[in-house]
């Protein structure tokens, strides 16, 4: 492996729990990788700061510790042990972050001696302020510790509805450093001209830059062949009414039901990112309140119905649900908790490809700005 070299670096959400988070992490490596070798910082915000390699060390002894009294504890924590295991290995082999780490206390330190061509600020909700990050840690996502002539954002996403008027200052001072904008919604758009002197383009989430071809070659056999199921996904939890929606319909059609993140389904909640990608290939229809989830629905020609998330405590998705739809010029039925849609997936094709052309173009241009 070279010890140097002009290197593409992503500044994102080091979610190592996460779906959506882990695999559009994996997606914007595989789109940036025709630029060059590109490697994620480990970008330490919030509460969590242990430096650098000492932070494997120690997520490794903590996983092994854990592991064990997981075993000890029952088999819906040893299901969660198996999990974790899954989401570690992910990071591991295929999103590593062991290059570069930046961080409030230290800056922006190098373990290796590399170049930074360019640094990519996104996907996900990067800029989610609400998520803990002091006004230091939102500066560091918005790229303070890099030059401005190295910096661009990649389907960025705040992930409100607004912006608090106390943090309005650090978004000024640092979006009006990046040459480059994009943008996964067009909320996120108007906040960063709102409140920049920059424009915003909105793009296509990485994770439907990359093929169905592509995804199903990391996917582990996690499923059989034979196996027919309706899966759901949900952040928030599901009313009883939509349960039995869900129920019904998978009787009719003689399928089982398949829940992911859902602990009374086992076999399903074990999945990691590898095994969540296997599952939306291989579904008969979807239902969920997730994001993500829409976007592998699409990706593998799938079928989904989409609810309005019923929880406190975990943010509303309807904007960036709303620029989804929007682009792929589909029918929301999220208000109409009756109807269980299907989708033309041939024009659905069509418009996924000009919109990868288009995200494509915009990328080109600003990487070699």
């Amino acid at each position: 492996m070279r010890s140097r070299g002009d290197y593409l670096c992503i500044l994102t959400i080091n979610d190592l729990g996460n779906y959506g988070n882990r695999l559009q992490n994996y997606a914007l490596q595989e789109v940036l990788k025709e630029y060059g070798p590109v490697t994620t910082v480990d970008l330490q915000v919030g509460n969590f700061k242990i430096h650098g390699r000492m932070r494997y060390i120690f997520k490794k002894a903590k996983q092994l510790t854990m592991n064990s009294i997981r075993y000890a504890s029952g088999k819906s924590n040893h299901v969660k042990a198996i999990r974790n295991s899954r989401f570690s290995s992910f990071t591991r082999k295929y999103v590593p972050d062991n290059l570069l780490v930046d961080s409030t206390t230290r800056g922006l330190q190098a373990w290796r001696n590399i170049h930074v061509k360019k640094a990519v600020i996104g996907s996900d909700q990067v800029w989610n302020y609400t998520f803990g990050l002091s006004d230091k840690d939102l500066a560091l996502r918005l790229g303070s510790d890099f030059a401005p002539e190295q910096l661009l954002t990649y389907a960025a996403s705040i992930g409100l509805d607004s912006i608090a008027d106390e943090r309005k200052p650090v978004f000024e001072r640092y979006l009006n450093r990046i040459p480059s904008i994009s943008v996964r919604e067009e909320r996120a758009k108007e906040l960063v001209e709102q409140n920049s002197a920059q424009h915003a383009t909105v793009v296509l989430d990485p994770t439907l830059m990359v093929s169905a071809e592509r995804w199903k070659r990391i996917m582990p056999g996690f499923v059989r062949d034979d196996d027919r199921y309706v899966l759901t996904y949900f952040l928030g939890t599901p009313s009883p009414e939509q349960k039995r929606t869900i129920d019904r319909y998978a009787e009719e059609h003689g399928l089982r039901v398949r829940r992911i993140n859902d602990k009374s389904d086992p076999e399903t909640f074990a999945a990691g990112p590898r095994e969540f990608v296997e599952l939306f290939s291989k579904a008969q229809y979807v239902f969920t309140d997730s994001y993500h989830a829409c976007c592998f629905s699409i990706i593998f020609g799938k079928d989904f119905k989409v609810y309005n998330r019923n929880s406190s405590g975990v943010s509303n998705m309807n904007s960036r649900m709303q620029t989804l739809f929007n682009l792929f010029d589909l029918t929301t039925s999220m208000s109409d908790e009756m109807e269980i849609p299907t989708y033309d997936h041939r024009k659905i094709n069509e418009r996924l490809a000009q919109l990868q052309h288009s995200s494509k173009q915009w990328l080109d241009n600003a990487i070699q700005r």
